[in-house]
């Protein structure tokens, strides 16, 4: 009977600390959403340095405009930029659009957290003035 309570209890305390972790993964790829008075074009070409990078590529250069990872690391994922301009100030959006789950838990969304950080932290020094929200990823 203790057994019992022992495993029940171990693998009640797993899945609790499973579920914190998932739900802290989900929450670092939420959606960025930066008003700036960078121009449009300033703006894309951020996202070009800090998300595609040196390994990930440009698969559309439209609005959204779109960075994917490389089919070498095995996971495709991407994440997109979409910018509207109005009264002289550009407001993007950068959100993940492709990942994969692994379990019931993002995978590499560390990669995807971090790309999304960079590009952020890059327009806030360019433009301190750059307002930043974040939307969950269900909206």
């Amino acid at each position: 009977m203790l057994g019992t309570i022992i495993f029940i209890a171990i693998f009640g305390g797993g899945f609790v600390i499973f579920s914190v972790y998932t739900k802290f993964l989900t929450q670092g790829m939420a959606t960025r959403v930066v008003v700036t008075t960078l121009p449009a074009d300033r703006v894309r070409e951020v996202f070009v340095q800090k998300v595609a990078g040196s390994t990930w590529k440009i698969t559309d250069d439209g609005n959204p405009m779109i960075a994917q990872s490389p089919l070498i690391t095995g996971i495709r994922q991407q994440i997109a930029l979409e910018t509207d301009q109005d009264a002289g100030r550009c407001r993007a959006t950068v959100e993940v659009i492709r990942w994969s789950e692994k379990y019931g838990a993002p995978n590499k969304a560390y990669t995807l957290r971090m790309r999304l950080d960079a590009f952020v932290k890059e327009i806030q020094l360019l433009d301190p003035s750059a307002q930043v929200t974040t939307r969950p990823l269900d909206d």
